[in-house]
Protein backbone atom coordinates (compact mmCIF):
# COMPACT_ATOMS: atom_id res chain seq x y z
CA UNK A 1 0.00 0.00 0.00
CA UNK A 2 1.34 3.44 -0.81
CA UNK A 3 0.47 6.71 1.36
CA UNK A 4 0.14 9.50 -0.65
CA UNK A 5 1.07 12.77 1.40
CA UNK A 6 -0.60 16.20 0.14
CA UNK A 7 1.77 19.30 -0.16
CA UNK A 8 1.09 22.90 0.29
CA UNK A 9 3.17 24.74 -2.03
CA UNK A 10 4.02 27.97 -0.05
CA UNK A 11 2.46 30.80 -1.67
CA UNK A 12 4.63 33.19 -3.03
CA UNK A 13 2.69 36.35 -1.47
CA UNK A 14 2.80 37.72 2.24
CA UNK A 15 1.87 40.49 4.52
CA UNK A 16 4.59 42.78 3.21
CA UNK A 17 2.13 46.07 3.30
CA UNK A 18 0.32 44.81 6.85
CA UNK A 19 4.07 44.42 8.41
CA UNK A 20 5.27 47.53 6.91
CA UNK A 21 2.37 50.06 7.82
CA UNK A 22 2.08 48.07 11.70
CA UNK A 23 5.81 48.84 12.04
CA UNK A 24 4.85 52.50 11.21
CA UNK A 25 1.38 52.67 12.95
CA UNK A 26 1.20 50.18 15.40
CA UNK A 27 -1.69 48.38 14.57
CA UNK A 28 -3.22 46.01 12.15
CA UNK A 29 -4.58 46.87 8.78
CA UNK A 30 -6.55 43.99 7.95
CA UNK A 31 -7.52 45.64 4.34
CA UNK A 32 -4.58 45.80 3.07
CA UNK A 33 -3.97 42.15 0.70
CA UNK A 34 -1.02 40.12 0.61
CA UNK A 35 1.60 40.86 -2.14
CA UNK A 36 4.75 39.12 -3.51
CA UNK A 37 6.95 41.79 -3.27
CA UNK A 38 6.50 45.67 -1.15
CA UNK A 39 5.27 48.25 -3.43
CA UNK A 40 6.31 51.08 -1.02
CA UNK A 41 4.96 53.94 -3.08
CA UNK A 42 1.63 52.65 -3.20
CA UNK A 43 1.50 52.17 0.25
CA UNK A 44 3.03 55.38 1.22
CA UNK A 45 0.19 57.18 -1.03
CA UNK A 46 -2.50 54.86 0.98
CA UNK A 47 -1.11 55.58 4.37
CA UNK A 48 -0.73 59.24 3.64
CA UNK A 49 -4.76 59.59 2.70
CA UNK A 50 -4.75 59.38 6.33
CA UNK A 51 -5.14 62.79 7.91
CA UNK A 52 -4.13 61.20 11.22
CA UNK A 53 -1.20 59.82 9.88
CA UNK A 54 1.48 62.59 11.20
CA UNK A 55 0.43 62.58 14.56
CA UNK A 56 0.02 58.96 15.80
CA UNK A 57 3.86 58.91 14.34
CA UNK A 58 5.08 61.94 16.33
CA UNK A 59 3.00 60.15 19.43
CA UNK A 60 4.64 56.52 19.10
CA UNK A 61 7.91 58.56 18.30
CA UNK A 62 7.57 60.10 21.93
CA UNK A 63 6.76 57.04 23.35
CA UNK A 64 10.53 55.10 22.80
CA UNK A 65 10.90 53.01 20.15
CA UNK A 66 9.95 53.71 16.69
CA UNK A 67 9.06 52.23 13.73
CA UNK A 68 7.71 49.64 15.87
CA UNK A 69 8.22 45.53 16.15
CA UNK A 70 6.49 43.78 14.07
CA UNK A 71 4.41 40.85 15.15
CA UNK A 72 5.81 37.31 13.65
CA UNK A 73 2.75 36.57 12.30
CA UNK A 74 3.01 39.37 9.89
CA UNK A 75 6.88 38.46 9.40
CA UNK A 76 5.88 35.19 8.26
CA UNK A 77 7.76 34.57 4.73
CA UNK A 78 9.40 38.18 4.82
CA UNK A 79 12.69 38.65 4.19
CA UNK A 80 14.31 40.52 7.04
CA UNK A 81 16.86 42.37 5.01
CA UNK A 82 14.44 43.21 1.86
CA UNK A 83 11.73 44.31 4.89
CA UNK A 84 14.52 46.40 6.74
CA UNK A 85 14.93 48.29 3.24
CA UNK A 86 11.45 48.83 2.67
CA UNK A 87 11.07 49.95 5.84
CA UNK A 88 13.47 52.84 5.43
CA UNK A 89 12.15 53.43 1.99
CA UNK A 90 8.12 54.04 3.68
CA UNK A 91 9.87 56.47 6.10
CA UNK A 92 11.70 58.79 3.73
CA UNK A 93 8.44 58.67 1.67
CA UNK A 94 6.55 59.34 4.19
CA UNK A 95 8.91 62.09 5.31
CA UNK A 96 9.37 60.29 8.42
CA UNK A 97 13.43 59.71 7.26
CA UNK A 98 15.10 59.05 10.84
CA UNK A 99 18.54 59.08 9.08
CA UNK A 100 17.62 61.98 6.95
CA UNK A 101 20.18 60.53 4.09
CA UNK A 102 21.69 63.29 2.46
CA UNK A 103 23.19 63.85 -1.09
CA UNK A 104 26.40 65.54 -1.19
CA UNK A 105 26.83 68.33 -3.10
CA UNK A 106 28.81 69.45 -6.24
CA UNK A 107 31.79 71.13 -4.35
CA UNK A 108 35.77 70.89 -3.62
CA UNK A 109 35.96 68.65 -0.48
CA UNK A 110 37.20 70.75 2.15
CA UNK A 111 40.80 70.20 4.23
CA UNK A 112 38.77 67.44 6.66
CA UNK A 113 37.46 65.58 3.42
CA UNK A 114 40.73 65.78 1.85
CA UNK A 115 42.33 64.15 4.39
CA UNK A 116 40.03 61.73 4.66
CA UNK A 117 40.14 60.86 1.04
CA UNK A 118 43.99 60.53 1.08
CA UNK A 119 44.01 57.62 3.93
CA UNK A 120 44.37 54.41 2.32
CA UNK A 121 45.14 51.52 3.57
CA UNK A 122 48.88 50.65 3.88
CA UNK A 123 48.61 47.48 1.44
CA UNK A 124 47.42 50.06 -1.19
CA UNK A 125 49.96 52.44 -1.07
CA UNK A 126 52.01 52.12 -4.31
Amino acid sequence: MTTVRAWTVPSDVAPWHQALAYAILGRRLPQLSHQDEPDVAALADELSADDQLGASVKRLQAQGTWPLPVPSDLMVGLGWAQFTAALAELQQKLGFDAHRTHLAVDRPANADERRLLDEVPPHHRG
